[in-house]
């Protein structure tokens, strides 16, 4: 029963009904309410009983709903009961960490821009805006379009910035709505080759998945194609799976290969098909000590040192000796060097608690050069 009178219809019905009944009984209890209706005299008379019923009713339903109500809010339980009971009111919520915003085309382009150098890097990228600008001009004019292939050859020594123009490519690409993502898948022979036969397919075709509607970029993408004459290297699978994922989702992917020149001039002429579809190279110079003096004293300056004036006349000839080696790494040198110059000065300041934490010395680029060699 307890149940039935839960449904809050059935109740308001029921109750209302009883109201009527108990209504027109009260007003003429000797002859019961079906009576009173029935012989209620003139049709004025009887039609004032039944607005009177109609009253009673309307009371009646308008009251069981007001109960019913305050009912339900009292019977209503806590989220728990006892002492583990809490108030949700007062729940907190979860934080959500903030995602980083996407670097748009205007910023890709300044941090190009505050690159140090690469003249022939940044003018290739400019033809290549222009081109994509004026084919999505000629596109909204309803004119024809002719397929433009942004795979690219980046030639060049390690440490010039092949990888940091990669991703801003891809940043500008999704901003100009060539790609829907634009982000930078960074490979090498690696990720992609395995060391048992049938291995190397899939673990090729993982990474150009993770790589759908953003930039594939590839290091030292020559070693892929193995020793020529040599038996036995899957390097060539993978370039088997990567061309034909390349062109199945031609609209959906973008193709970085690096490495050195020579190296990359071979890589591309070992396959017809990567040399079909290989036919833009951007060659990456390398930096002159000029150049790195420069890279050296903007990493300082991002980090908050400040070098001594002159600094240059000692990193020069240390960068001209070392960079004739075959293992120079040009700008992730600089970068070295700085780590290990930091190291000296936390040395020199653990003797020295009140030195100035934002001043490098001369005596802390000494220590660190001597330590590079």
């Amino acid at each position: 029963m307890k149940k039935l009178f839960a449904n809050q219809t059935f109740a308001m019905f029921f109750v209302s009904v009883a109201a009527l009944v108990v209504g027109t009984w009260l007003i003429k209890p000797d002859s019961g309410p079906i009576t009173w209706l029935s012989n209620g005299g003139s049709f004025a008379a009887v039609a004032l009983k039944i607005v009177v019923v109609l009253g009673i009713l309307a009371c009646g339903a308008g009251l069981t709903y007001i109960a019913m109500q305050l009912a339900i809010g009292r019977a209503e339980p806590a989220v728990a009961g006892g002492a583990d009971s809490f108030n949700i009111a007062g729940l907190r919520l979860l934080k959500v960490p903030e995602q980083k915003p996407a670097r748009s085309a205007e910023d890709a382009l300044n941090d190009l821009d505050a690159m140090v150098g690469l003249a022939p890097v940044k003018d290739e990228v400019n033809k290549m805006i222009a081109r994509l600008q004026v084919e999505a001009k000629r596109r909204a004019q309803n004119l024809p379009v002719t397929p433009m292939s942004l795979h690219m050859v980046f030639t060049g020594p390690p440490g010039v910035g092949k990888t940091q123009v990669a991703r801003a490519l891809g940043d500008i690409y999704r901003s100009l709505h060539v790609q829907r993502k634009g982000h930078l898948v960074q490979t090498d022979r690696s990720d992609l080759v395995a060391g048992y036969i049938g291995q190397t397919a899939i673990k090729t075709m993982e990474k150009c998945k993770e790589s759908l509607d953003g930039i594939l970029f590839i290091d030292e993408a020559y070693s892929l194609a193995g020793t020529p004459g040599a038996t036995g290297d899957f390097g060539r699978e993978a370039i088997d799976t990567l061309l034909k994922f390349m062109e199945d989702n031609r609209d959906r992917i973008v193709v970085i290969v690096a490495g050195y020149p020579n190296e990359m001039r071979r890589f591309t002429s070992s396959n017809p098909g990567l040399a079909s579809r290989f036919t833009k190279t951007i060659e990456f110079p390398a930096y002159q000590s000029e150049e790195l003096c420069e890279i050296f004293k903007g990493m300082a300056e991002r980090q908050h040192f400040q070098l001594p004036e002159n600094f240059q006349a000692k990193l020069r000839p240390w960068v001209e000796d070392r960079a004739k080696r075959d293992d120079w790494g040009n700008a992730r040198e600089m970068r070295t060097l700085l780590e290990k110059a930091r190291e000296a000065q936390a040395l020199r300041l653990a003797a020295d608690p009140n030195g100035d934490l934002s001043v490098l010395e001369l005596a802390d680029l000494e220590q660190a050069m001597d330590a590079a060699q």
